[in-house]
């Protein structure tokens, strides 16, 4: 399954920590790439280069100027549309039917959405009807998609790994 992550109005003095961190998850939780859709932010782009050199993987990041055209552009590609939305239908009732789509955009907002993303998604769905937040209904959709096969993957070129441990840090570093 080939995911995307769509991040729609992107405000740079608002929303760079929080933007970062949707690229963050994105990344660790199997996403191919996050297209960030409102004002460009160098930083960002930064820190998220400076993650995939030290931990690896083949993340990308892009910004685009017109959420509109990008889920267009996305839907004639093949990709479904998954918009996330505390007002949308639980997740878990459409999951499985989720689970056969071979590419998938996920769509994720930051300011208020307008209508008509509801309505060029082909499922608006939430992972709770109350208040929460972006990278919290990330993450759980991420996994719940990969059905936690994602959680045990292993990123090609890191310099960074963490060995697992019950009681302290132990980290590989090949810097």
């Amino acid at each position: 399954m080939e995911i995307v992550v769509l991040r729609y109005g992107h405000r740079h003095v608002r929303d760079y920590r929080v933007t970062t961190h949707c690229g963050l998850v994105s990344r660790a939780l199997g996403a191919k790439k996050i297209i960030i859709c409102g004002e460009q932010d160098l930083k960002i782009i930064e820190n998220i280069n400076k993650i995939k050199k030290n931990w690896g993987g083949d993340f990308e990041l892009e910004f685009a100027e017109s959420w509109k055209k990008t889920l267009k552009e996305y839907k004639k590609q093949g990709f479904t549309i998954l918009h996330n939305t505390m007002y949308g239908i639980p997740l878990q009732k459409k999951i499985k039917e989720i689970r056969k789509a071979k590419k998938i955009l996920i769509v994720i907002g930051s300011k208020k959405v307008e209508t008509e993303v509801y309505h060029l998604s082909d499922y608006n769905i939430a992972v709770t009807n109350q208040p929460h937040s972006e990278i919290a209904s990330l993450a759980i959709t991420l996994d719940l998609l990969q059905d936690r096969k994602e959680l045990e993957k292993e990123f090609s070129n890191s310099k960074i790994k963490i060995i697992p441990s019950e009681n302290g840090k132990h980290v590989e570093n090949s810097k």
